[in-house]
């Protein structure tokens, strides 16, 4: 199933709206975004993501990890 997601990369100017499907890791998604996103920020090898500030497992789903259709999740470079 597919899962419509706010997404706001960490040098973005704005937000994007991504599609992930509930199968998709977080890595998956991070990686999304970061395609979405790269005419105007560069893309970095590994990123977190953060749901509600809680930093999300990147090996898991979108289903296991709670996420439902226009919820917000930010990405930014690990460590920061």
């Amino acid at each position: 199933m597919l899962v419509p997601l706010y997404g706001f990369l960490r040098g973005d100017t704005i937000g994007l709206v991504i599609l992930a499907h509930d199968t998709d890791t977080i890595r998956d998604v991070g990686a999304k975004l970061q395609e979405a996103a790269s005419v105007r920020v560069a893309p970095v090898p590994v990123v977190e993501v953060r749901h509600r500030g809680r930093l999300l497992d990147p090996d898991r789903t979108v289903a296991e990890s709670g996420l439902e259709a226009l919820e917000r999740v930010d990405v930014c470079p690990k460590g920061t």
